[in-house]
């Protein structure tokens, strides 16, 4: 699964889902698959939620969230440590990933000012040589008019479970009790906020990831995108 040329330009292939469904890890196995730019949609609303917070300002402030939003330099670069998120210049991967970060984040997508500042940078992404984009309104809202788009999901103590793992493999200490109910909140907020809320579009393609590796997610995904872009990207 190595050593493709990329092609594909112009074509983006949205990846949306709740916390925990894997749609971040499976948007970057398909852009590492077919040498895509990728983009990891909730980073940019952690980099505003993080900026907010870092100037001892309030992520519910709409005003102070989108001043944040439009003045963001943002990048998601690969390096040899892998896909990074680089923040006015450094690396904040990390950084974006802190639990007061994740509920700042929430906080600050629900702002109608300042998804609308962010559109136009997401959009961006997959002009030259086609892109993997993970997040919540990919193929709701950011690129409708998508042609393939997937919907991940899992059951949520599943997801839970997930997000345990990935922050002892850190080395990260946590509650259990506050995470879980911290997720829970966040999905209730993410499905149910009056702008650009988490839901499947009707014409997107849904996996339940509950029971499956990534391997196995991987491989029904890049099947979809040959049936629909094999003309046009190299999959071999």
């Amino acid at each position: 699964m190595s050593g493709k040329q990329a092609k594909g330009g112009g074509i983006v292939v949205p990846v949306d889902g709740p916390a925990g469904s894997g749609k971040s890890t499976l948007a970057k196995r398909i852009a590492d698959h077919l040498q895509w730019e990728y983009l990891e949609s909730g980073a940019i609303y952690r980099a505003v939620g993080l900026s907010v917070l870092e100037m001892g300002g309030n992520p519910e402030n709409p005003e102070e969230a989108a001043r944040q939003a439009r003045n963001l330099s943002f990048e998601c670069r690969k390096t040899p440590q892998g896909w990074r998120n680089f923040l006015n210049g450094r690396d904040a991967t990390d950084n974006l990933r802190e639990e007061r970060v994740s509920e700042a984040a929430s906080m600050v997508s629900t702002h109608p000012v300042v998804r609308e500042a962010l559109l136009d940078f997401q959009r961006s992404y997959g002009r030259d040589g086609g892109a993997g984009i993970d997040g919540r309104d990919i193929g709701t809202v950011v690129f409708p008019a998508a042609r393939l788009k997937f919907f991940l999901d899992a059951d949520v103590e599943v997801r839970i479970q997930r997000r345990f793992q990935e922050l002892r493999e850190k080395g990260v200490d946590f509650d259990p009790e506050k995470l879980g109910a911290s997720l829970r909140e966040r999905d209730h907020r993410d499905r149910h906020r009056a702008q650009a809320p988490l839901i499947q579009a009707k014409d997107a393609f849904r996996l339940d990831t509950s029971n499956l590796s990534v391997d196995d997610v991987l491989r029904i995904m890049l099947d979809r995108i040959a049936r629909e872009y094999g003309q046009l990207i190299d999959l071999r």
